[in-house]
């Protein structure tokens, strides 16, 4: 059940922002056992200015295109898996048009306990009865 969140220069066209989405999807599914209808996405596009990104730091070269997908998901997945996961990513995402060193992936781990889905219920809860 992770939550991905892309962050985008908005003179990308929406179909090219998709694809980095739909490669993150793909990746989390064959990479990191996410079950395919895990879907949970927030897009956000930005003006130039409002993206500050070293352009070179570790070891890669920027450009203006340059996006970030923000992955939060539950604690348990390997160090191979979140290998496999990045170059699933960057593979995809170059077939997308894109260039990869301008890919840059952030994995966030937390327990059922940091997470609702509604309801004010904690997922810890809600997955200790189902």
């Amino acid at each position: 059940m992770p939550l991905t969140k892309i962050s985008a220069p908005k003179h990308l066209s929406i179909s090219k922002v998709k694809a980095l989405a739909e490669a993150v999807q793909d990746g989390l599914v064959k990479t990191c056992n996410v079950p395919p209808n895990d879907l949970f996405q927030l897009i956000s596009r930005f003006e130039a200015e409002e993206i500050v990104l070293d352009p070179h730091f570790g070891g890669v070269n920027r450009s203006n295109d340059a996006c970030i997908a923000e992955i939060v998901f539950l604690t348990g997945r390997t160090d191979d898996q979140k290998r496999a996961l990045f170059r699933h990513i960057a593979d995809r995402a170059v077939q997308a048009g894109f260039r990869a060193d301008d890919i840059m992936v952030a994995l966030v781990e937390n327990s059922r306990m940091d997470w609702s889905l509604g309801h004010g219920v904690a997922y810890a809860d809600y997955h200790s009865k189902a």
